[in-house]
C-alpha cells in the first residue's frame, strides 16, 4: 500500500476537524465554510482545505456550490427521513449479521461499551443552555458501532457509518431530548437483546428506537 503524503495526512486532520465540528453543532445548518478563513486557522494551504471540504460534501454534510463555494448542509424533514429508512434497512441488517457471527470479544466489547455509555452523563449545561455532551455523543457512537461490529461485510459497515454521522448532524440540529425518552432503558434492552443473541428481538427493539428517535427529531424541527 502506497504511503499517504503530507498534504493528503493534512486533509484528513483538517476533514476530521471540521467534522466533528458539524456533527457537533458548532456550525450553525448553512453557514459558509470559507475556504481562506479556514486555511488561516487551520494553519495549512487553501488546497488543502478544498481537498478536505471537498470530502466532507461527498459525505453529505456540506454542500458546494459553484458559485458561492462551500457551506454546512441545510436541515431538511425529507432527508431526515429518507435517512432514518436507511438506518432501518441497512443497520437492522448488518445488527442481524453481527449477532450471527460475533464471538466472545465481540461481546465483551459490547458489554464494556454499554457500561460506560450507562456511566456518562449525557447532558451539561453551557450558559445557562442545555447541551449534548461531547463525550457522551463519541461513546453513544460507539456503542451502535460496536453493536453491528461483527458483521462481515465491510461495504455494509461503511454504509451504516455514513448515515449514522448524518443522522447524527440531525439530532444536534434539534434542541435536547431531555424527559422525552428513557434513553438508558432502551440501550440496555437493546443491549441484552444482543447479548442474548435473540436475532429478531434485537432488530425489533432496534427498529424501535431508530423510530423513536425520528419522531423526536421530526417534533422538534
Amino acid at each position: 500500500m502506497a504511503k499517504r503524503n503530507g498534504s493528503s495526512t493534512l486533509s484528513e486532520n483538517v476533514r476530521n476537524k471540521l467534522q466533528s465540528d458539524i456533527l457537533t453543532g458548532q456550525y450553525e445548518p448553512g453557514s459558509p465554510l470559507k475556504v481562506s478563513e479556514l486555511a488561516k486557522g487551520f494553519e495549512v494551504s487553501v488546497a488543502v482545505v478544498r481537498e478536505a471540504l471537498t470530502r466532507l460534501a461527498t459525505q453529505g454534510l456540506v454542500q458546494q456550490n459553484p458559485n458561492h463555494g462551500f457551506s454546512v448542509k441545510t436541515a431538511s424533514e425529507e432527508e431526515l427521513n429518507n435517512i432514518i429508512q436507511a438506518r432501518l434497512i441497512n443497520e437492522s441488517e448488518a445488527l442481524r449479521l453481527s449477532i450471527a457471527y460475533g464471538d466472545l470479544t465481540w461481546e465483551s466489547n459490547v458489554i464494556a461499551v454499554h457500561h460506560k455509555l450507562s456511566q456518562t452523563a449525557e447532558y451539561k449545561e453551557v450558559n445557562k443552555k442545555v447541551i449534548v455532551r461531547e463525550e457522551w455523543s463519541e461513546i453513544h457512537r460507539l456503542f451502535h458501532y460496536e453493536l453491528i461490529a461483527a458483521c462481515p461485510n465491510p461495504v455494509l459497515l461503511g454504509i451504516c457509518s455514513n448515515l449514522w454521522d448524518l443522522s447524527e448532524f440531525y439530532r444536534h440540529c434539534s434542541p435536547p431530548q431531555q424527559q422525552v425518552r428513557d434513553g438508558l432503558s432502551e440501550h440496555k434492552a437493546l443491549a441484552d437483546a444482543v447479548l442474548s443473541r435473540d436475532g429478531e428481538r434485537a432488530t425489533q427493539i432496534f427498529r424501535a428506537h431508530i423510530q423513536l428517535t425520528a419522531e423526536v427529531l421530526f417534533d422538534k424541527q
